[in-house]
């Protein structure tokens, strides 16, 4: 652990890229589907519950800082349930694996090579994440960091529609009440998934009395960004039209025009596939680390390798559709309940209840 600890920016930005994927391109249109355009109130909402659940995760995990997360189910249930928390953990990692690498297929094949068979496309973008999925943590976090800043001058290219836009679309100000924005909460969900990466990646944080402040500085940066496309596409267009198109925020890239260059939408989403991509490394590095976990093994590597293999024949079987990937979207989201939002609840109640009935025997140590 020593050779792979990881900062506090790396720690940050990992959260961060883990959660930001493909769903920022649809978001605004789901939340006015439900909270029309008083969706952005509805981000917020969502981004205080995943902080409050960052925090606890950090919490429990800070309560056995030397342990590793299957150590840690170990100690506290028993290996019974502890096997069983981390296959939970694997199918979890492994669904949004595939997901996001379905959902960036099927942007790619649309917008760039419509002609060009799925498992070739999943072999071209797969190999690389597996190189770098493959390698520890440290590998990871710092290609997590060079994307990060290599990206940075993206959202500025949103701010060209403002020039034509209306903010005079967002009033009135909960203009149906609060029940249409707390429904619309919902659709938050996957977009803000990713705190439990941390059940993986704080044993390897440095300084670890910074885990809350890094988790509050990753969730507010998702915020941020899905609040800034969200009120822009709102702004510029009106409350019904946001509705009709599939990716507002790639319809909104198609009006910003240079005189040097065309087409600035297809090029924003080649480049924007290196903003997902740290999504889709995080998930298999983590699903990797979660199958060594279930055999008792140090090297996550050869289950990365394996896994990719696997979504290339499952991608040639199966054969995407758009329909298909929402689906799977919905799948997720009902897995990011169990695991982000369950999961570090039912943990930090046991641990409490451990600690104020210390002579208790737990049942693991029985």
């Amino acid at each position: 652990m020593k050779k792979s600890e990881i900062t506090h920016r790396q720690f940050i930005l990992l959260i961060h890229g883990i959660q930001v994927g493909t769903g920022v391109l649809s978001l605004p249109r789901m939340l006015a589907e439900v909270a029309g355009t008083d969706g952005w109130i509805s981000i917020l909402l969502g981004w205080i519950i995943n902080l409050v659940l960052g925090i606890i995760i950090v919490w429990v995990m800070s309560q056995y800082p030397q342990y590793t997360f299957s150590q840690l189910i170990t100690r506290l249930f028993g290996k019974f349930i502890a096997t069983f928390v981390i296959i939970v953990l694997f199918c979890h990692f492994a669904l949004f694996s595939w997901s996001v690498f379905a959902d960036a297929m099927l942007y790619i094949k649309a917008w760039f090579l419509p002609m060009t068979q799925t498992p070739i496309i999943m072999c071209l973008f797969i190999t690389p994440a597996l190189l770098t999925a493959k390698k520890n943590i440290l590998v990871v976090a710092r290609y997590s960091e060079f994307v990060f800043y290599f990206t940075l001058w993206m959202p500025l290219v949103m701010l060209f529609p403002l020039l034509e836009a209306q903010f005079v679309h967002l009033l009135p100000v909960l203009k149906e009440g609060w029940v249409p924005v707390i429904k619309a909460v919902d659709n938050t969900t996957v977009a803000f998934i990713g705190n439990e990466i941390i059940f993986l990646i704080y044993p390897f944080l440095k300084s670890k009395e910074t885990a809350i402040r890094g988790v509050i500085a990753s969730n507010t940066l998702t915020m941020l960004l899905y609040l800034f496309v969200t009120v822009i596409s709102y702004a510029y267009f009106s409350p019904d039209e946001v509705t009709q198109y599939s990716q507002p925020v790639l319809n909104l890239l198609k009006v910003v025009e240079f005189r040097f260059l065309e087409r600035i939408d297809v090029i924003y989403l080649a480049l924007y596939l290196f903003v997902v991509s740290t999504s889709w490394v995080n998930y298999i590095y983590s699903t990797g680390v979660c199958a060594s976990q279930l055999v008792k093994s140090s090297n996550h590597s050869p289950f990365v390798l394996v896994f990719g293999v696997l979504i290339v024949v499952l991608s040639a079987w199966i054969e995407p559709s758009w329909q298909q990937s929402r689906q799977w979207m919905n799948w997720c989201k009902y897995s990011g309940i169990i695991v982000a939002y369950l999961l570090p609840v039912i943990l930090m109640v046991y641990i409490k209840a451990i600690q104020l009935f210390p002579n208790k025997t737990n049942p693991s140590e029985a």
